[in-house]
């Protein structure tokens, strides 16, 4: 099985290895296109997407990483994300003139031609930039909610490197979405010479250089790790975990959860993070994995780490708060601290550093809670240390600030069906 794959990769992953035997008995992947080059130059990655049509049939789907020795188009396995005929156009008209504007570069003298050098280099560097640009607006991606979206617009004018969206699991998905198939298990495989990070015949999850920037638009989840029994996630700030009782609060982890694997129970996670909170959540996506994670919860099993940045500078390097609460039930849902009443809850702080954040000084923590109380890590910091930066419950939330700055990044656990301790660990945008 492939480690941090965002499907479960088990079926896939015996239809791709066929795959390869059937390149070694046919020496091609289909016929005409042979795989000696691959040998010879540098291999290719490979995927495979089972997916099930609305009548429940079973379809899978091949793809290729790019291009498959200069085409972008393979009989059998799905198209390209971009608009194939636009890229050949820009490839026609632009790169034989910057060709031409290099010979004319290099035929020139550096010292006497200086200026007309320059001068070409940006025209070079102009043409450039519009073929690029042109080539970034026929990218198309399909989503599982059913939009179309631009390349900018999936990784959310994010920096993203060349390349982004040639990868096997976003045309696999692509193509999936926009036929209406349900996708099941995906598995992604190196073929051909082998190179410093890739062997052959060898098995991997999506690339985190690319893929990650695309694949949680396209799924609607960020998926850290997935299997037959269980999802982790990364939870984006802004969205709650499980659905609430206003229209507004339907869309959550285990609704889109329930989206991507239709046959998931209906309320799948095993705990909760606030809305404002991001950070890894562990889904149980059948009973009795569902069961087996809580009672993890439960007995306290279950490590969980925050990365927070509270305003004020803390000096203690670390410490440790031990504060019960309950609900104020004239403010809910308001936690406050009670020392009758209140459920008891510990928290360990370490500091990391102390920042200059919006023209003030604030101190990232590590917060490591022992008890799972409801809003714990938000009182606590708020009565011992400061309120969390952007925490509009306990403190407040200045006009440039859009989102509160806790995150759960790091989770370990058991897994429920094999036993293994697992752990995970993905850092805050902050």
């Amino acid at each position: 099985m492939i480690k941090n794959s965002v499907l479960p990769s088990t079926i896939a992953e015996e239809k791709l290895l066929k795959l390869f035997d059937t390149f070694d008995a046919d020496k091609c992947i289909y016929k005409g296109y042979p795989t000696g080059q691959l040998f010879e130059k540098i291999g290719v990655m490979f995927g495979i997407l089972v997916c099930r049509d609305k009548d429940g049939k079973t379809v899978v789907l091949k793809a290729f990483s790019g291009q498959f020795v200069g085409n972008w188009i393979v009989p059998t396995f799905v198209p390209p994300l971009l608009d194939v005929d636009e890229f050949d156009e820009v490839a026609k008209f632009y790169i034989p003139q910057c060709k031409a504007l290099t010979r004319e570069i290099e035929a020139l003298d550096k010292i006497e031609d200086a200026e007309i050098i320059r001068q070409k280099k940006k025209q070079r560097k102009n043409l450039s930039s519009i073929a690029l640009q042109r080539i970034v607006d026929s990218y198309k991606f399909p989503t599982i909610t059913g939009k179309l979206l631009t390349l900018k617009e999936v990784v959310k004018n994010r920096n993203y490197p060349s390349g982004t969206g040639d990868c096997c699991a976003p045309k696999l998905f692509g193509y999936a979405f926009s036929h209406k198939l349900q996708p099941i298990s995906l598995a992604e495989g190196f073929y051909g010479k082998n190179t410093n990070l890739k062997e052959h015949k060898k098995l991997y999850p999506p690339c985190k250089e690319k893929c990650s920037l695309v694949l949680p638009t396209m799924l609607d989840l960020d998926i850290l790790y997935c299997d037959d029994y269980i999802t982790v996630v990364n939870k984006p700030a802004g969205l709650v975990t499980i659905p609430g009782r206003t229209p507004e609060l339907k869309d959550c982890i285990t609704s889109r959860i329930k989206t991507l694997f239709p046959s998931a129970i209906d309320l799948s996670s095993a705990h909760r993070l606030d809305m404002d909170t991001s950070g890894l959540i562990v889904l149980g996506r059948d009973k009795v994995s569902h069961r087996n994670l809580s009672i993890q919860f439960q007995d306290r099993k279950v490590e969980k780490r925050y990365i927070a940045l509270v305003r004020g500078i803390i000096k203690d390097i670390s410490g440790t708060i031990e504060l019960p609460l309950r609900l104020d039930i004239d403010n809910r849902p308001t936690q406050i601290v009670d020392f009758e009443n209140g459920k008891s809850a510990k928290t360990e702080y370490t500091r990391i550093a102390v920042e200059h954040h919006n023209d003030e000084f604030a101190t990232r923590l590590i917060l490591k809670p022992f008890t799972g109380r409801t809003h714990q890590l938000r009182v606590h910091c708020k009565e011992k240390l400061f309120p969390i930066v952007g925490d509009r419950l306990y403190g407040v939330r200045k006009r440039n600030e859009v989102r509160m700055l806790l995150h759960a990044y790091y989770l370990s656990f058991y897994h429920p069906v094999t036993g293994e301790r697992l752990k995970f660990e993905v850092q805050p945008e902050f």
